[in-house]
């Protein structure tokens, strides 16, 4: 398997998820099985019960056992690989090695010169994550030398180089590799490889002080993980742009704006460990504009969540170092003194504590293969005691059979337990599946079943009225006085209107409902929206003698889709004309509260029950009423204003009773600026 090489110095273990019912499947094939197909089965017991290293060593081992029982030489070697994978994935790295070179000689044996890359790759990858870097590199070097026809894994390769060079400070032999991996992810169109590279070429020229250059590349890296919706590369990306324009004195306030950006998307991943990294950052660019009180704060604050998320010796060795510049800056040569002498003390910590860290990983290489030593005399050493076993077989075996039945008498029983419960399990999450399910089901129902209602009644009434009036006009013009023509005429333009409002909210929710309707959030001026909502209901409004009053700055301004907040606008306005009487009052107001704006539509009309209330905007409900002039309503039409207020990450609700009007409430995001 290919390792995922990584990014910015963070370290991640990606383990494979094992797959129970898979896992299942194969422990059943094998009850059945031959031990030459077994032995195939373990390999693949081995690794999907990867997350759990005990149980994928120990079907690796199985696996190994009986390939080089039935001469199965491509099964034994892989089987080693495994172990040795087991041990990667388990963070041994140290233990993972041998079993890697191990591996070598075989694989070359079989001119399986995949797997000897992985291999390779994998030696390179084990000693890197032991702070070995000059180690690592040579067998990245020969793993480079057996892929070169492969470009996506002579890039990654390259990538892994680069990343040995950064750690090691060798930043710009880092560069020189990484560069080369661009090419190649450039050339295969890889764009978030080649983001990852952008990345870690900026992070070098940061190392070498080439601030211009460091920037440049960032940028770019920015750009693609924002353009491909990646949230955790791209929040990494924003603090590192943070961090270069704290360098540059004209950027400050956009060194801020990248560093509250970052931390937005790390707080909605989850990642709130990060914040101790982005109040550093805060620091560095308040002590850059002279803040020094609030500066000292931020790195008080990034000190606390540091040891809060146990975020280890760097981060506090700089918090240390930038409180001594700060308080230095500000006069305080005391304060300087004593967080300087702190700066010093950790940091001499952090060299010991990597030199203690190399350390570690020798002995824990010694260890290994001293353990590999032993369990060779130990197999030696079977082997005599197996001849000496051989003069008393007959009394022994009866011994070990015994035994053998009670031990597997016993997996059995345990077998069996675990099943059911693991049964139990399944048939608890296929229940909660068949619920999730039925509700789903229910809502499309109800979907249906509003849509079907709509066309059966609400669209064939007003088109029955003007089939008849035109009816009645063609065949019999002249038998009807000019006053009946005109009224006619009347209730055919009113029931027309109803049909085309009626379409339109049919169309703007079957496009939704379809996922055709694409959300465009954009900065917009909330009174050209609502100027274009009531142009559109001005005549309507004046045939029943309402008046609209509006109360809103003419300044404000919305970040969202102006033809969905337009659609919302033009509904509830639509019903507040619908359902106010003649010489009626309806007040449209607007204002912001915090990061949102608030828009209300009341009206002084009939208003809503307390039980139709609670159902408004559920496609499921029954809820239809008539205008005060006998206006037609279908119910779609609130639906679509929630659907299109929620797309937007607003909220709406409605507040009435009986006979004194109604009010229809929703917010959304209002434009911060930049």
């Amino acid at each position: 398997m290919k390792k995922l090489w990584l990014i910015v110095g963070i370290l991640f273990i990606v383990f494979i998820a094992s797959s129970q019912s898979k896992v299942d499947s194969l422990l059943r094939l094998c009850e059945k099985a031959s031990e030459d197909q077994k032995s195939g089965l373990y390999l693949e017991l081995s690794f999907y019960s990867r997350n759990d290293s005990v149980k994928s060593n120990s079907y690796a081992r199985m696996a190994y056992n009986l390939a080089v029982k039935n001469n199965q030489a491509p099964e034994q070697v892989k089987a080693i690989y495994y172990l040795g994978e087991t041990a990667y994935y388990s963070q041994d790295f140290a233990g993972s090695i041998p079993y890697y070179e191990k591996a070598l000689p075989i694989f070359e044996q079989l001119k399986d010169s995949f797997q000897l890359t992985n291999c390779y790759s994998s030696i390179g990858l084990s000693y890197h994550f032991m702070t070995q870097g000059a180690k690592a590199i040579p067998y990245f070097i020969q793993a480079l030398k057996l892929q070169e026809k492969d470009k996506e894994y002579t890039a990654e390769i390259l990538a892994n180089i680069a990343l040995v060079h950064a750690r090691m400070h060798n930043d710009k032999n880092a560069i020189v590799y990484y560069r080369k991996a661009v090419s190649l992810n450039k050339a295969i169109n890889d764009s978030i490889s080649l983001a990852v590279d952008y990345n870690g070429i900026g992070d070098s020229f940061l190392n070498l002080h080439q601030i211009d250059s460091s920037l440049v590349y960032y940028l770019k890296a920015h750009s693609i993980f924002k353009k491909k919706r990646k949230a955790g590369y791209e929040a990494i990306a924003l603090a590192n742009l943070g961090t270069v324009y704290t360098n540059y004195p004209d950027s400050l306030d956009k060194a801020t704006n990248a560093f509250n950006q970052a931390w937005i998307k790390f707080q909605k991943l989850g990642l709130n460990q990060y914040e101790a990294d982005i109040k550093q950052g805060i620091g560095d660019v308040l002590s850059k504009q002279g803040k020094y009180i609030a500066a000292i704060t931020a790195y008080n604050e990034s000190l606390s969540l540091t040891d809060k998320y146990n975020r280890g010796f760097p981060l506090k060795t700089t918090n240390y170092k930038e409180l001594s510049k700060t308080y230095q800056k500000a006069g305080d040569y005391k304060s300087a003194l004593k967080y300087h002498i702190l700066y010093a003390q950790y940091n001499d910590s952090l060299v010991q504590k990597e030199k203690y860290e190399q350390i570690v990983n020798l002995e824990k290489q010694y260890e290994t293969e001293k353990k590999e030593n032993e369990i060779v005399k130990l197999q030696a050493k079977q082997e005599l005691t197996d001849v000496q076993l051989r003069k008393n077989k007959q009394f022994k075996q009866l011994g070990f059979i015994t035994v053998a039945l009670l031990l597997c008498f016993l997996f059995f029983i345990l077998y069996k337990y675990f099943d059911k419960i693991k049964s139990n399990q399944v048939l608890e999450e296929k229940n909660e599946l068949i619920k999730q399910s039925e509700h789903e089901l229910r809502v499309l129902n109800a979907a249906k079943n509003k849509f079907f209602s709509i066309i059966a009644h609400d669209l064939k009434n007003p088109l029955h009225t003007v089939l008849g009036y035109s009816y009645l006009l063609t065949t019999d013009y002249d038998r009807f006085t000019e006053q009946e023509r005109r009224r006619f005429a009347k209730d055919i333009h009113h029931s027309t209107n109803n049909i085309f409002r009626l379409l339109q909210n049919l169309l703007e929710w079957s496009r939704s409902q379809t996922g055709k309707l694409t959300f465009t959030p954009l900065e917009i001026e909330f009174k050209r929206i609502l100027g274009n909502s009531i142009k559109v209901l001005h005549s309507v409004a004046e045939q029943k003698k309402i008046t609209i009053n509006l109360d809103y700055n003419e300044e404000l301004k919305m970040f969202a889709d102006p033809l969905m907040i337009e659609t919302v606008l033009r509904n509830l306005i639509n019903n507040a004309i619908k359902f106010t009487p003649e010489n009626g009052l309806i007040d449209i107001t607007a204002k912001q509260t915090g990061d949102e704006i608030e828009i209300c539509v009341h009206d002084n009309g009939i208003g809503i029950s307390e039980s139709d209330l609670s159902n408004l905007f559920r496609i499921d409900s029954k809820v239809k009423r008539k205008g005060t002039n006998d206006e037609d309503g279908s119910g779609l039409g609130l639906i679509l204003c929630k659907e299109f207020v929620d797309k937007n990450h607003g909220t709406i609700w409605a507040e009435s009773a009986l006979g004194k009007g109604s009010s229809f409430t929703f917010t959304i995001p209002a434009h911060t600026g930049t």
